[in-house]
């Protein structure tokens, strides 16, 4: 696991790893968050999985702390 921290000023939350799955939310802190685990998919160079659970994220749009 690793942090990232939101580059982004809203950052969708993803069901899976790819922007052709199912939207499950948005990140408009500009927060600091736990990766957990990291895939391919549509839509980003590489998805990162959130330890809390709430989706995925595009890992183009945050920087590792």
């Amino acid at each position: 696991p690793y942090r990232v921290k939101v580059t982004a000023e809203c950052l969708h939350l993803w069901k899976g790893p790819g922007s052709d799955t199912t939207k499950a939310g948005s990140i408009t802190d500009k927060g600091v968050y736990t990766i957990v685990e990291e895939r391919n998919g549509t839509g980003a160079t590489k998805w990162g999985k959130l330890k809390s659970g709430a989706g995925w994220i595009p890992l183009d749009y945050v920087r590792k702390i």
